[in-house]
């Protein structure tokens, strides 16, 4: 049930309007703010301030400051002139109609805004991948031109060389020819020449620029060895296929087992189970005579007493897992639940147990209204007022004498009445 806040101050100047909100230390991280050019709503569970003005401000140009004592909203006004009232007269019809109008024009606007966003960065997207392709261009045509230059420069110096050998050859077959036609040679005639000029042989002139000798191809002993050995080597035969069967132990690890983190495994676990002892007890531990759910639930109101919540929990589950068909099981479980803030598994349970107590009597009535009275606590924690108070309704007829249940009829009331929309 939301508590509103009245005892906030503000000052205003021609131009601006200062509204000094106070909170209570703790509550500056769970501040939940909303505004508009009309409207300005603060929450911080379960206090709340709603504020209507009495003319339009500039909410683009206004600001918010939390400090741990007070939230300080300056307010920018659109006309400057002095009010002379800060909230507009509304009755509560009023109010939530205004209320409404306004939520739907500021979901308007920011579906507009977020799919203007969307727009800006699709635009955006492609900016850059146009700005990205053209970069790729210019970085391939400076590639391709810088190819072209070396190909070019290769192409010239092949040129050149060309030309200096030809003119190389030139040279050199002219050099050769003039020396083979002005050199001399000089024979030596046997010991029994006989004068005779006819018998004299000259040697033949070997035309060195026109022979071209025979090519021989080179041969290796390495080469002819490894062929000699590829030629005589005896594969082995294929493998025969088989299948192999793996069977696994079983494993608390989704990993395979490895010797080497074993320790570590046996750590981990022993850790765990300590910590299961810590919360209360584990199933493991308990000797057979404690194997009975009315035991488990003894167990369980042990723990609840002593504020040992989670173990209160784990024994009243281990009773449900012996026997299911008992109601009270559920129902304190449900009040652990309750403690520990889990409200919807709470009202489940309250539901469950509900089922249970049938058929409905005298024996059964109390339990009944205690269990309906809970599930309407939860209820009314997890927002659906309107729902809580029929239940709680239901439980005061089931236990008429009980004060503390008007009460929270009564208070259930008050909050529907401020926040309709909370269900």
């Amino acid at each position: 049930m939301p508590i509103l806040i009245k005892d906030y101050t503000w000052i205003q100047t021609s131009k601006n309007i200062q509204i000094r909100i106070p909170i209570k230390a703790g509550y500056k991280n769970k501040i939940d703010l909303f505004s508009s050019d009309c409207y300005i709503k603060v929450n911080f569970h379960p206090f709340l301030f709603e504020l209507f003005l009495m003319h339009d401000v500039d909410i683009t140009k206004s600001k918010c400051i939390l400090n741990d004592n007070f939230v300080l909203v300056e307010l920018v006004k659109n006309k400057e002139i002095m009010w002379t009232e800060l909230e507009k007269p509304l009755n509560k019809e009023e109010k939530m109609k205004l209320r409404q109008n306004i939520i739907t024009e500021c979901q308007e606007r920011a579906k507009l805004e977020s799919e203007d966003r969307a727009i800006k960065k699709s635009n955006l997207d492609r900016f850059t991948v146009q700005q990205a392709m053209n970069i790729d261009n210019k970085q391939h045509v400076i590639m391709d031109e810088r190819r072209d230059e070396e190909r070019k420069k290769a192409m010239d110096e092949l040129e050149m060389w060309k030309q200096i050998t030809d003119e190389e050859e030139v040279q050199g077959t002219i050099t050769r020819n003039q020396i083979e036609k002005s050199t001399v040679k000089i024979i030596e005639l046997p010991s029994d020449y006989a004068g005779d000029s006819k018998n004299i042989q000259t040697p033949r002139k070997e035309n060195n620029t026109k022979s071209m000798a025979k090519k021989i191809r080179a041969k290796s002993e390495y080469v002819d060895k490894k062929r000699e050995e590829t030629a005589k080597r005896i594969l082995p035969k294929v493998r025969e296929t088989a299948q192999v069967e793996i069977t696994h132990t079983p494993r608390s690890f989704p990993t395979p087992s490895r010797e080497s983190t074993s320790q570590e495994e046996e750590t981990w676990l022993k850790n765990i189970t300590l910590a299961r002892r810590a919360t209360g007890f584990v199933s493991e531990d308990l000797r057979p005579e404690e194997q009975d759910p009315q035991w488990c639930k003894e167990k369980g109101d042990e723990f609840f007493r002593n504020g040992n919540f989670l173990g209160a929990i784990s024994a009243y589950t281990h009773g449900i897992t012996l026997s299911d068909k008992l109601p009270s099981l559920f129902a304190n479980r449900a009040a652990a639940h309750f403690s520990l803030g889990n409200f919807n598994k709470c009202a489940n349970d309250c539901s469950t147990a509900l089922d249970l107590m049938k058929p409905a009597c005298e024996g059964n009535r109390r339990s009944r209204g205690k269990c309906i009275a809970r599930r309407a606590a939860a209820l009314a924690r997890l927002g659906y007022l309107n729902k809580a108070i029929d239940e709680m309704k239901a439980a005061a007829k089931l236990l008429p004498d009980d004060e503390n249940l008007k009460r929270d009829i009564y208070d259930m009331e008050r909050a529907w009445e401020q926040n309709p929309d909370s269900d």
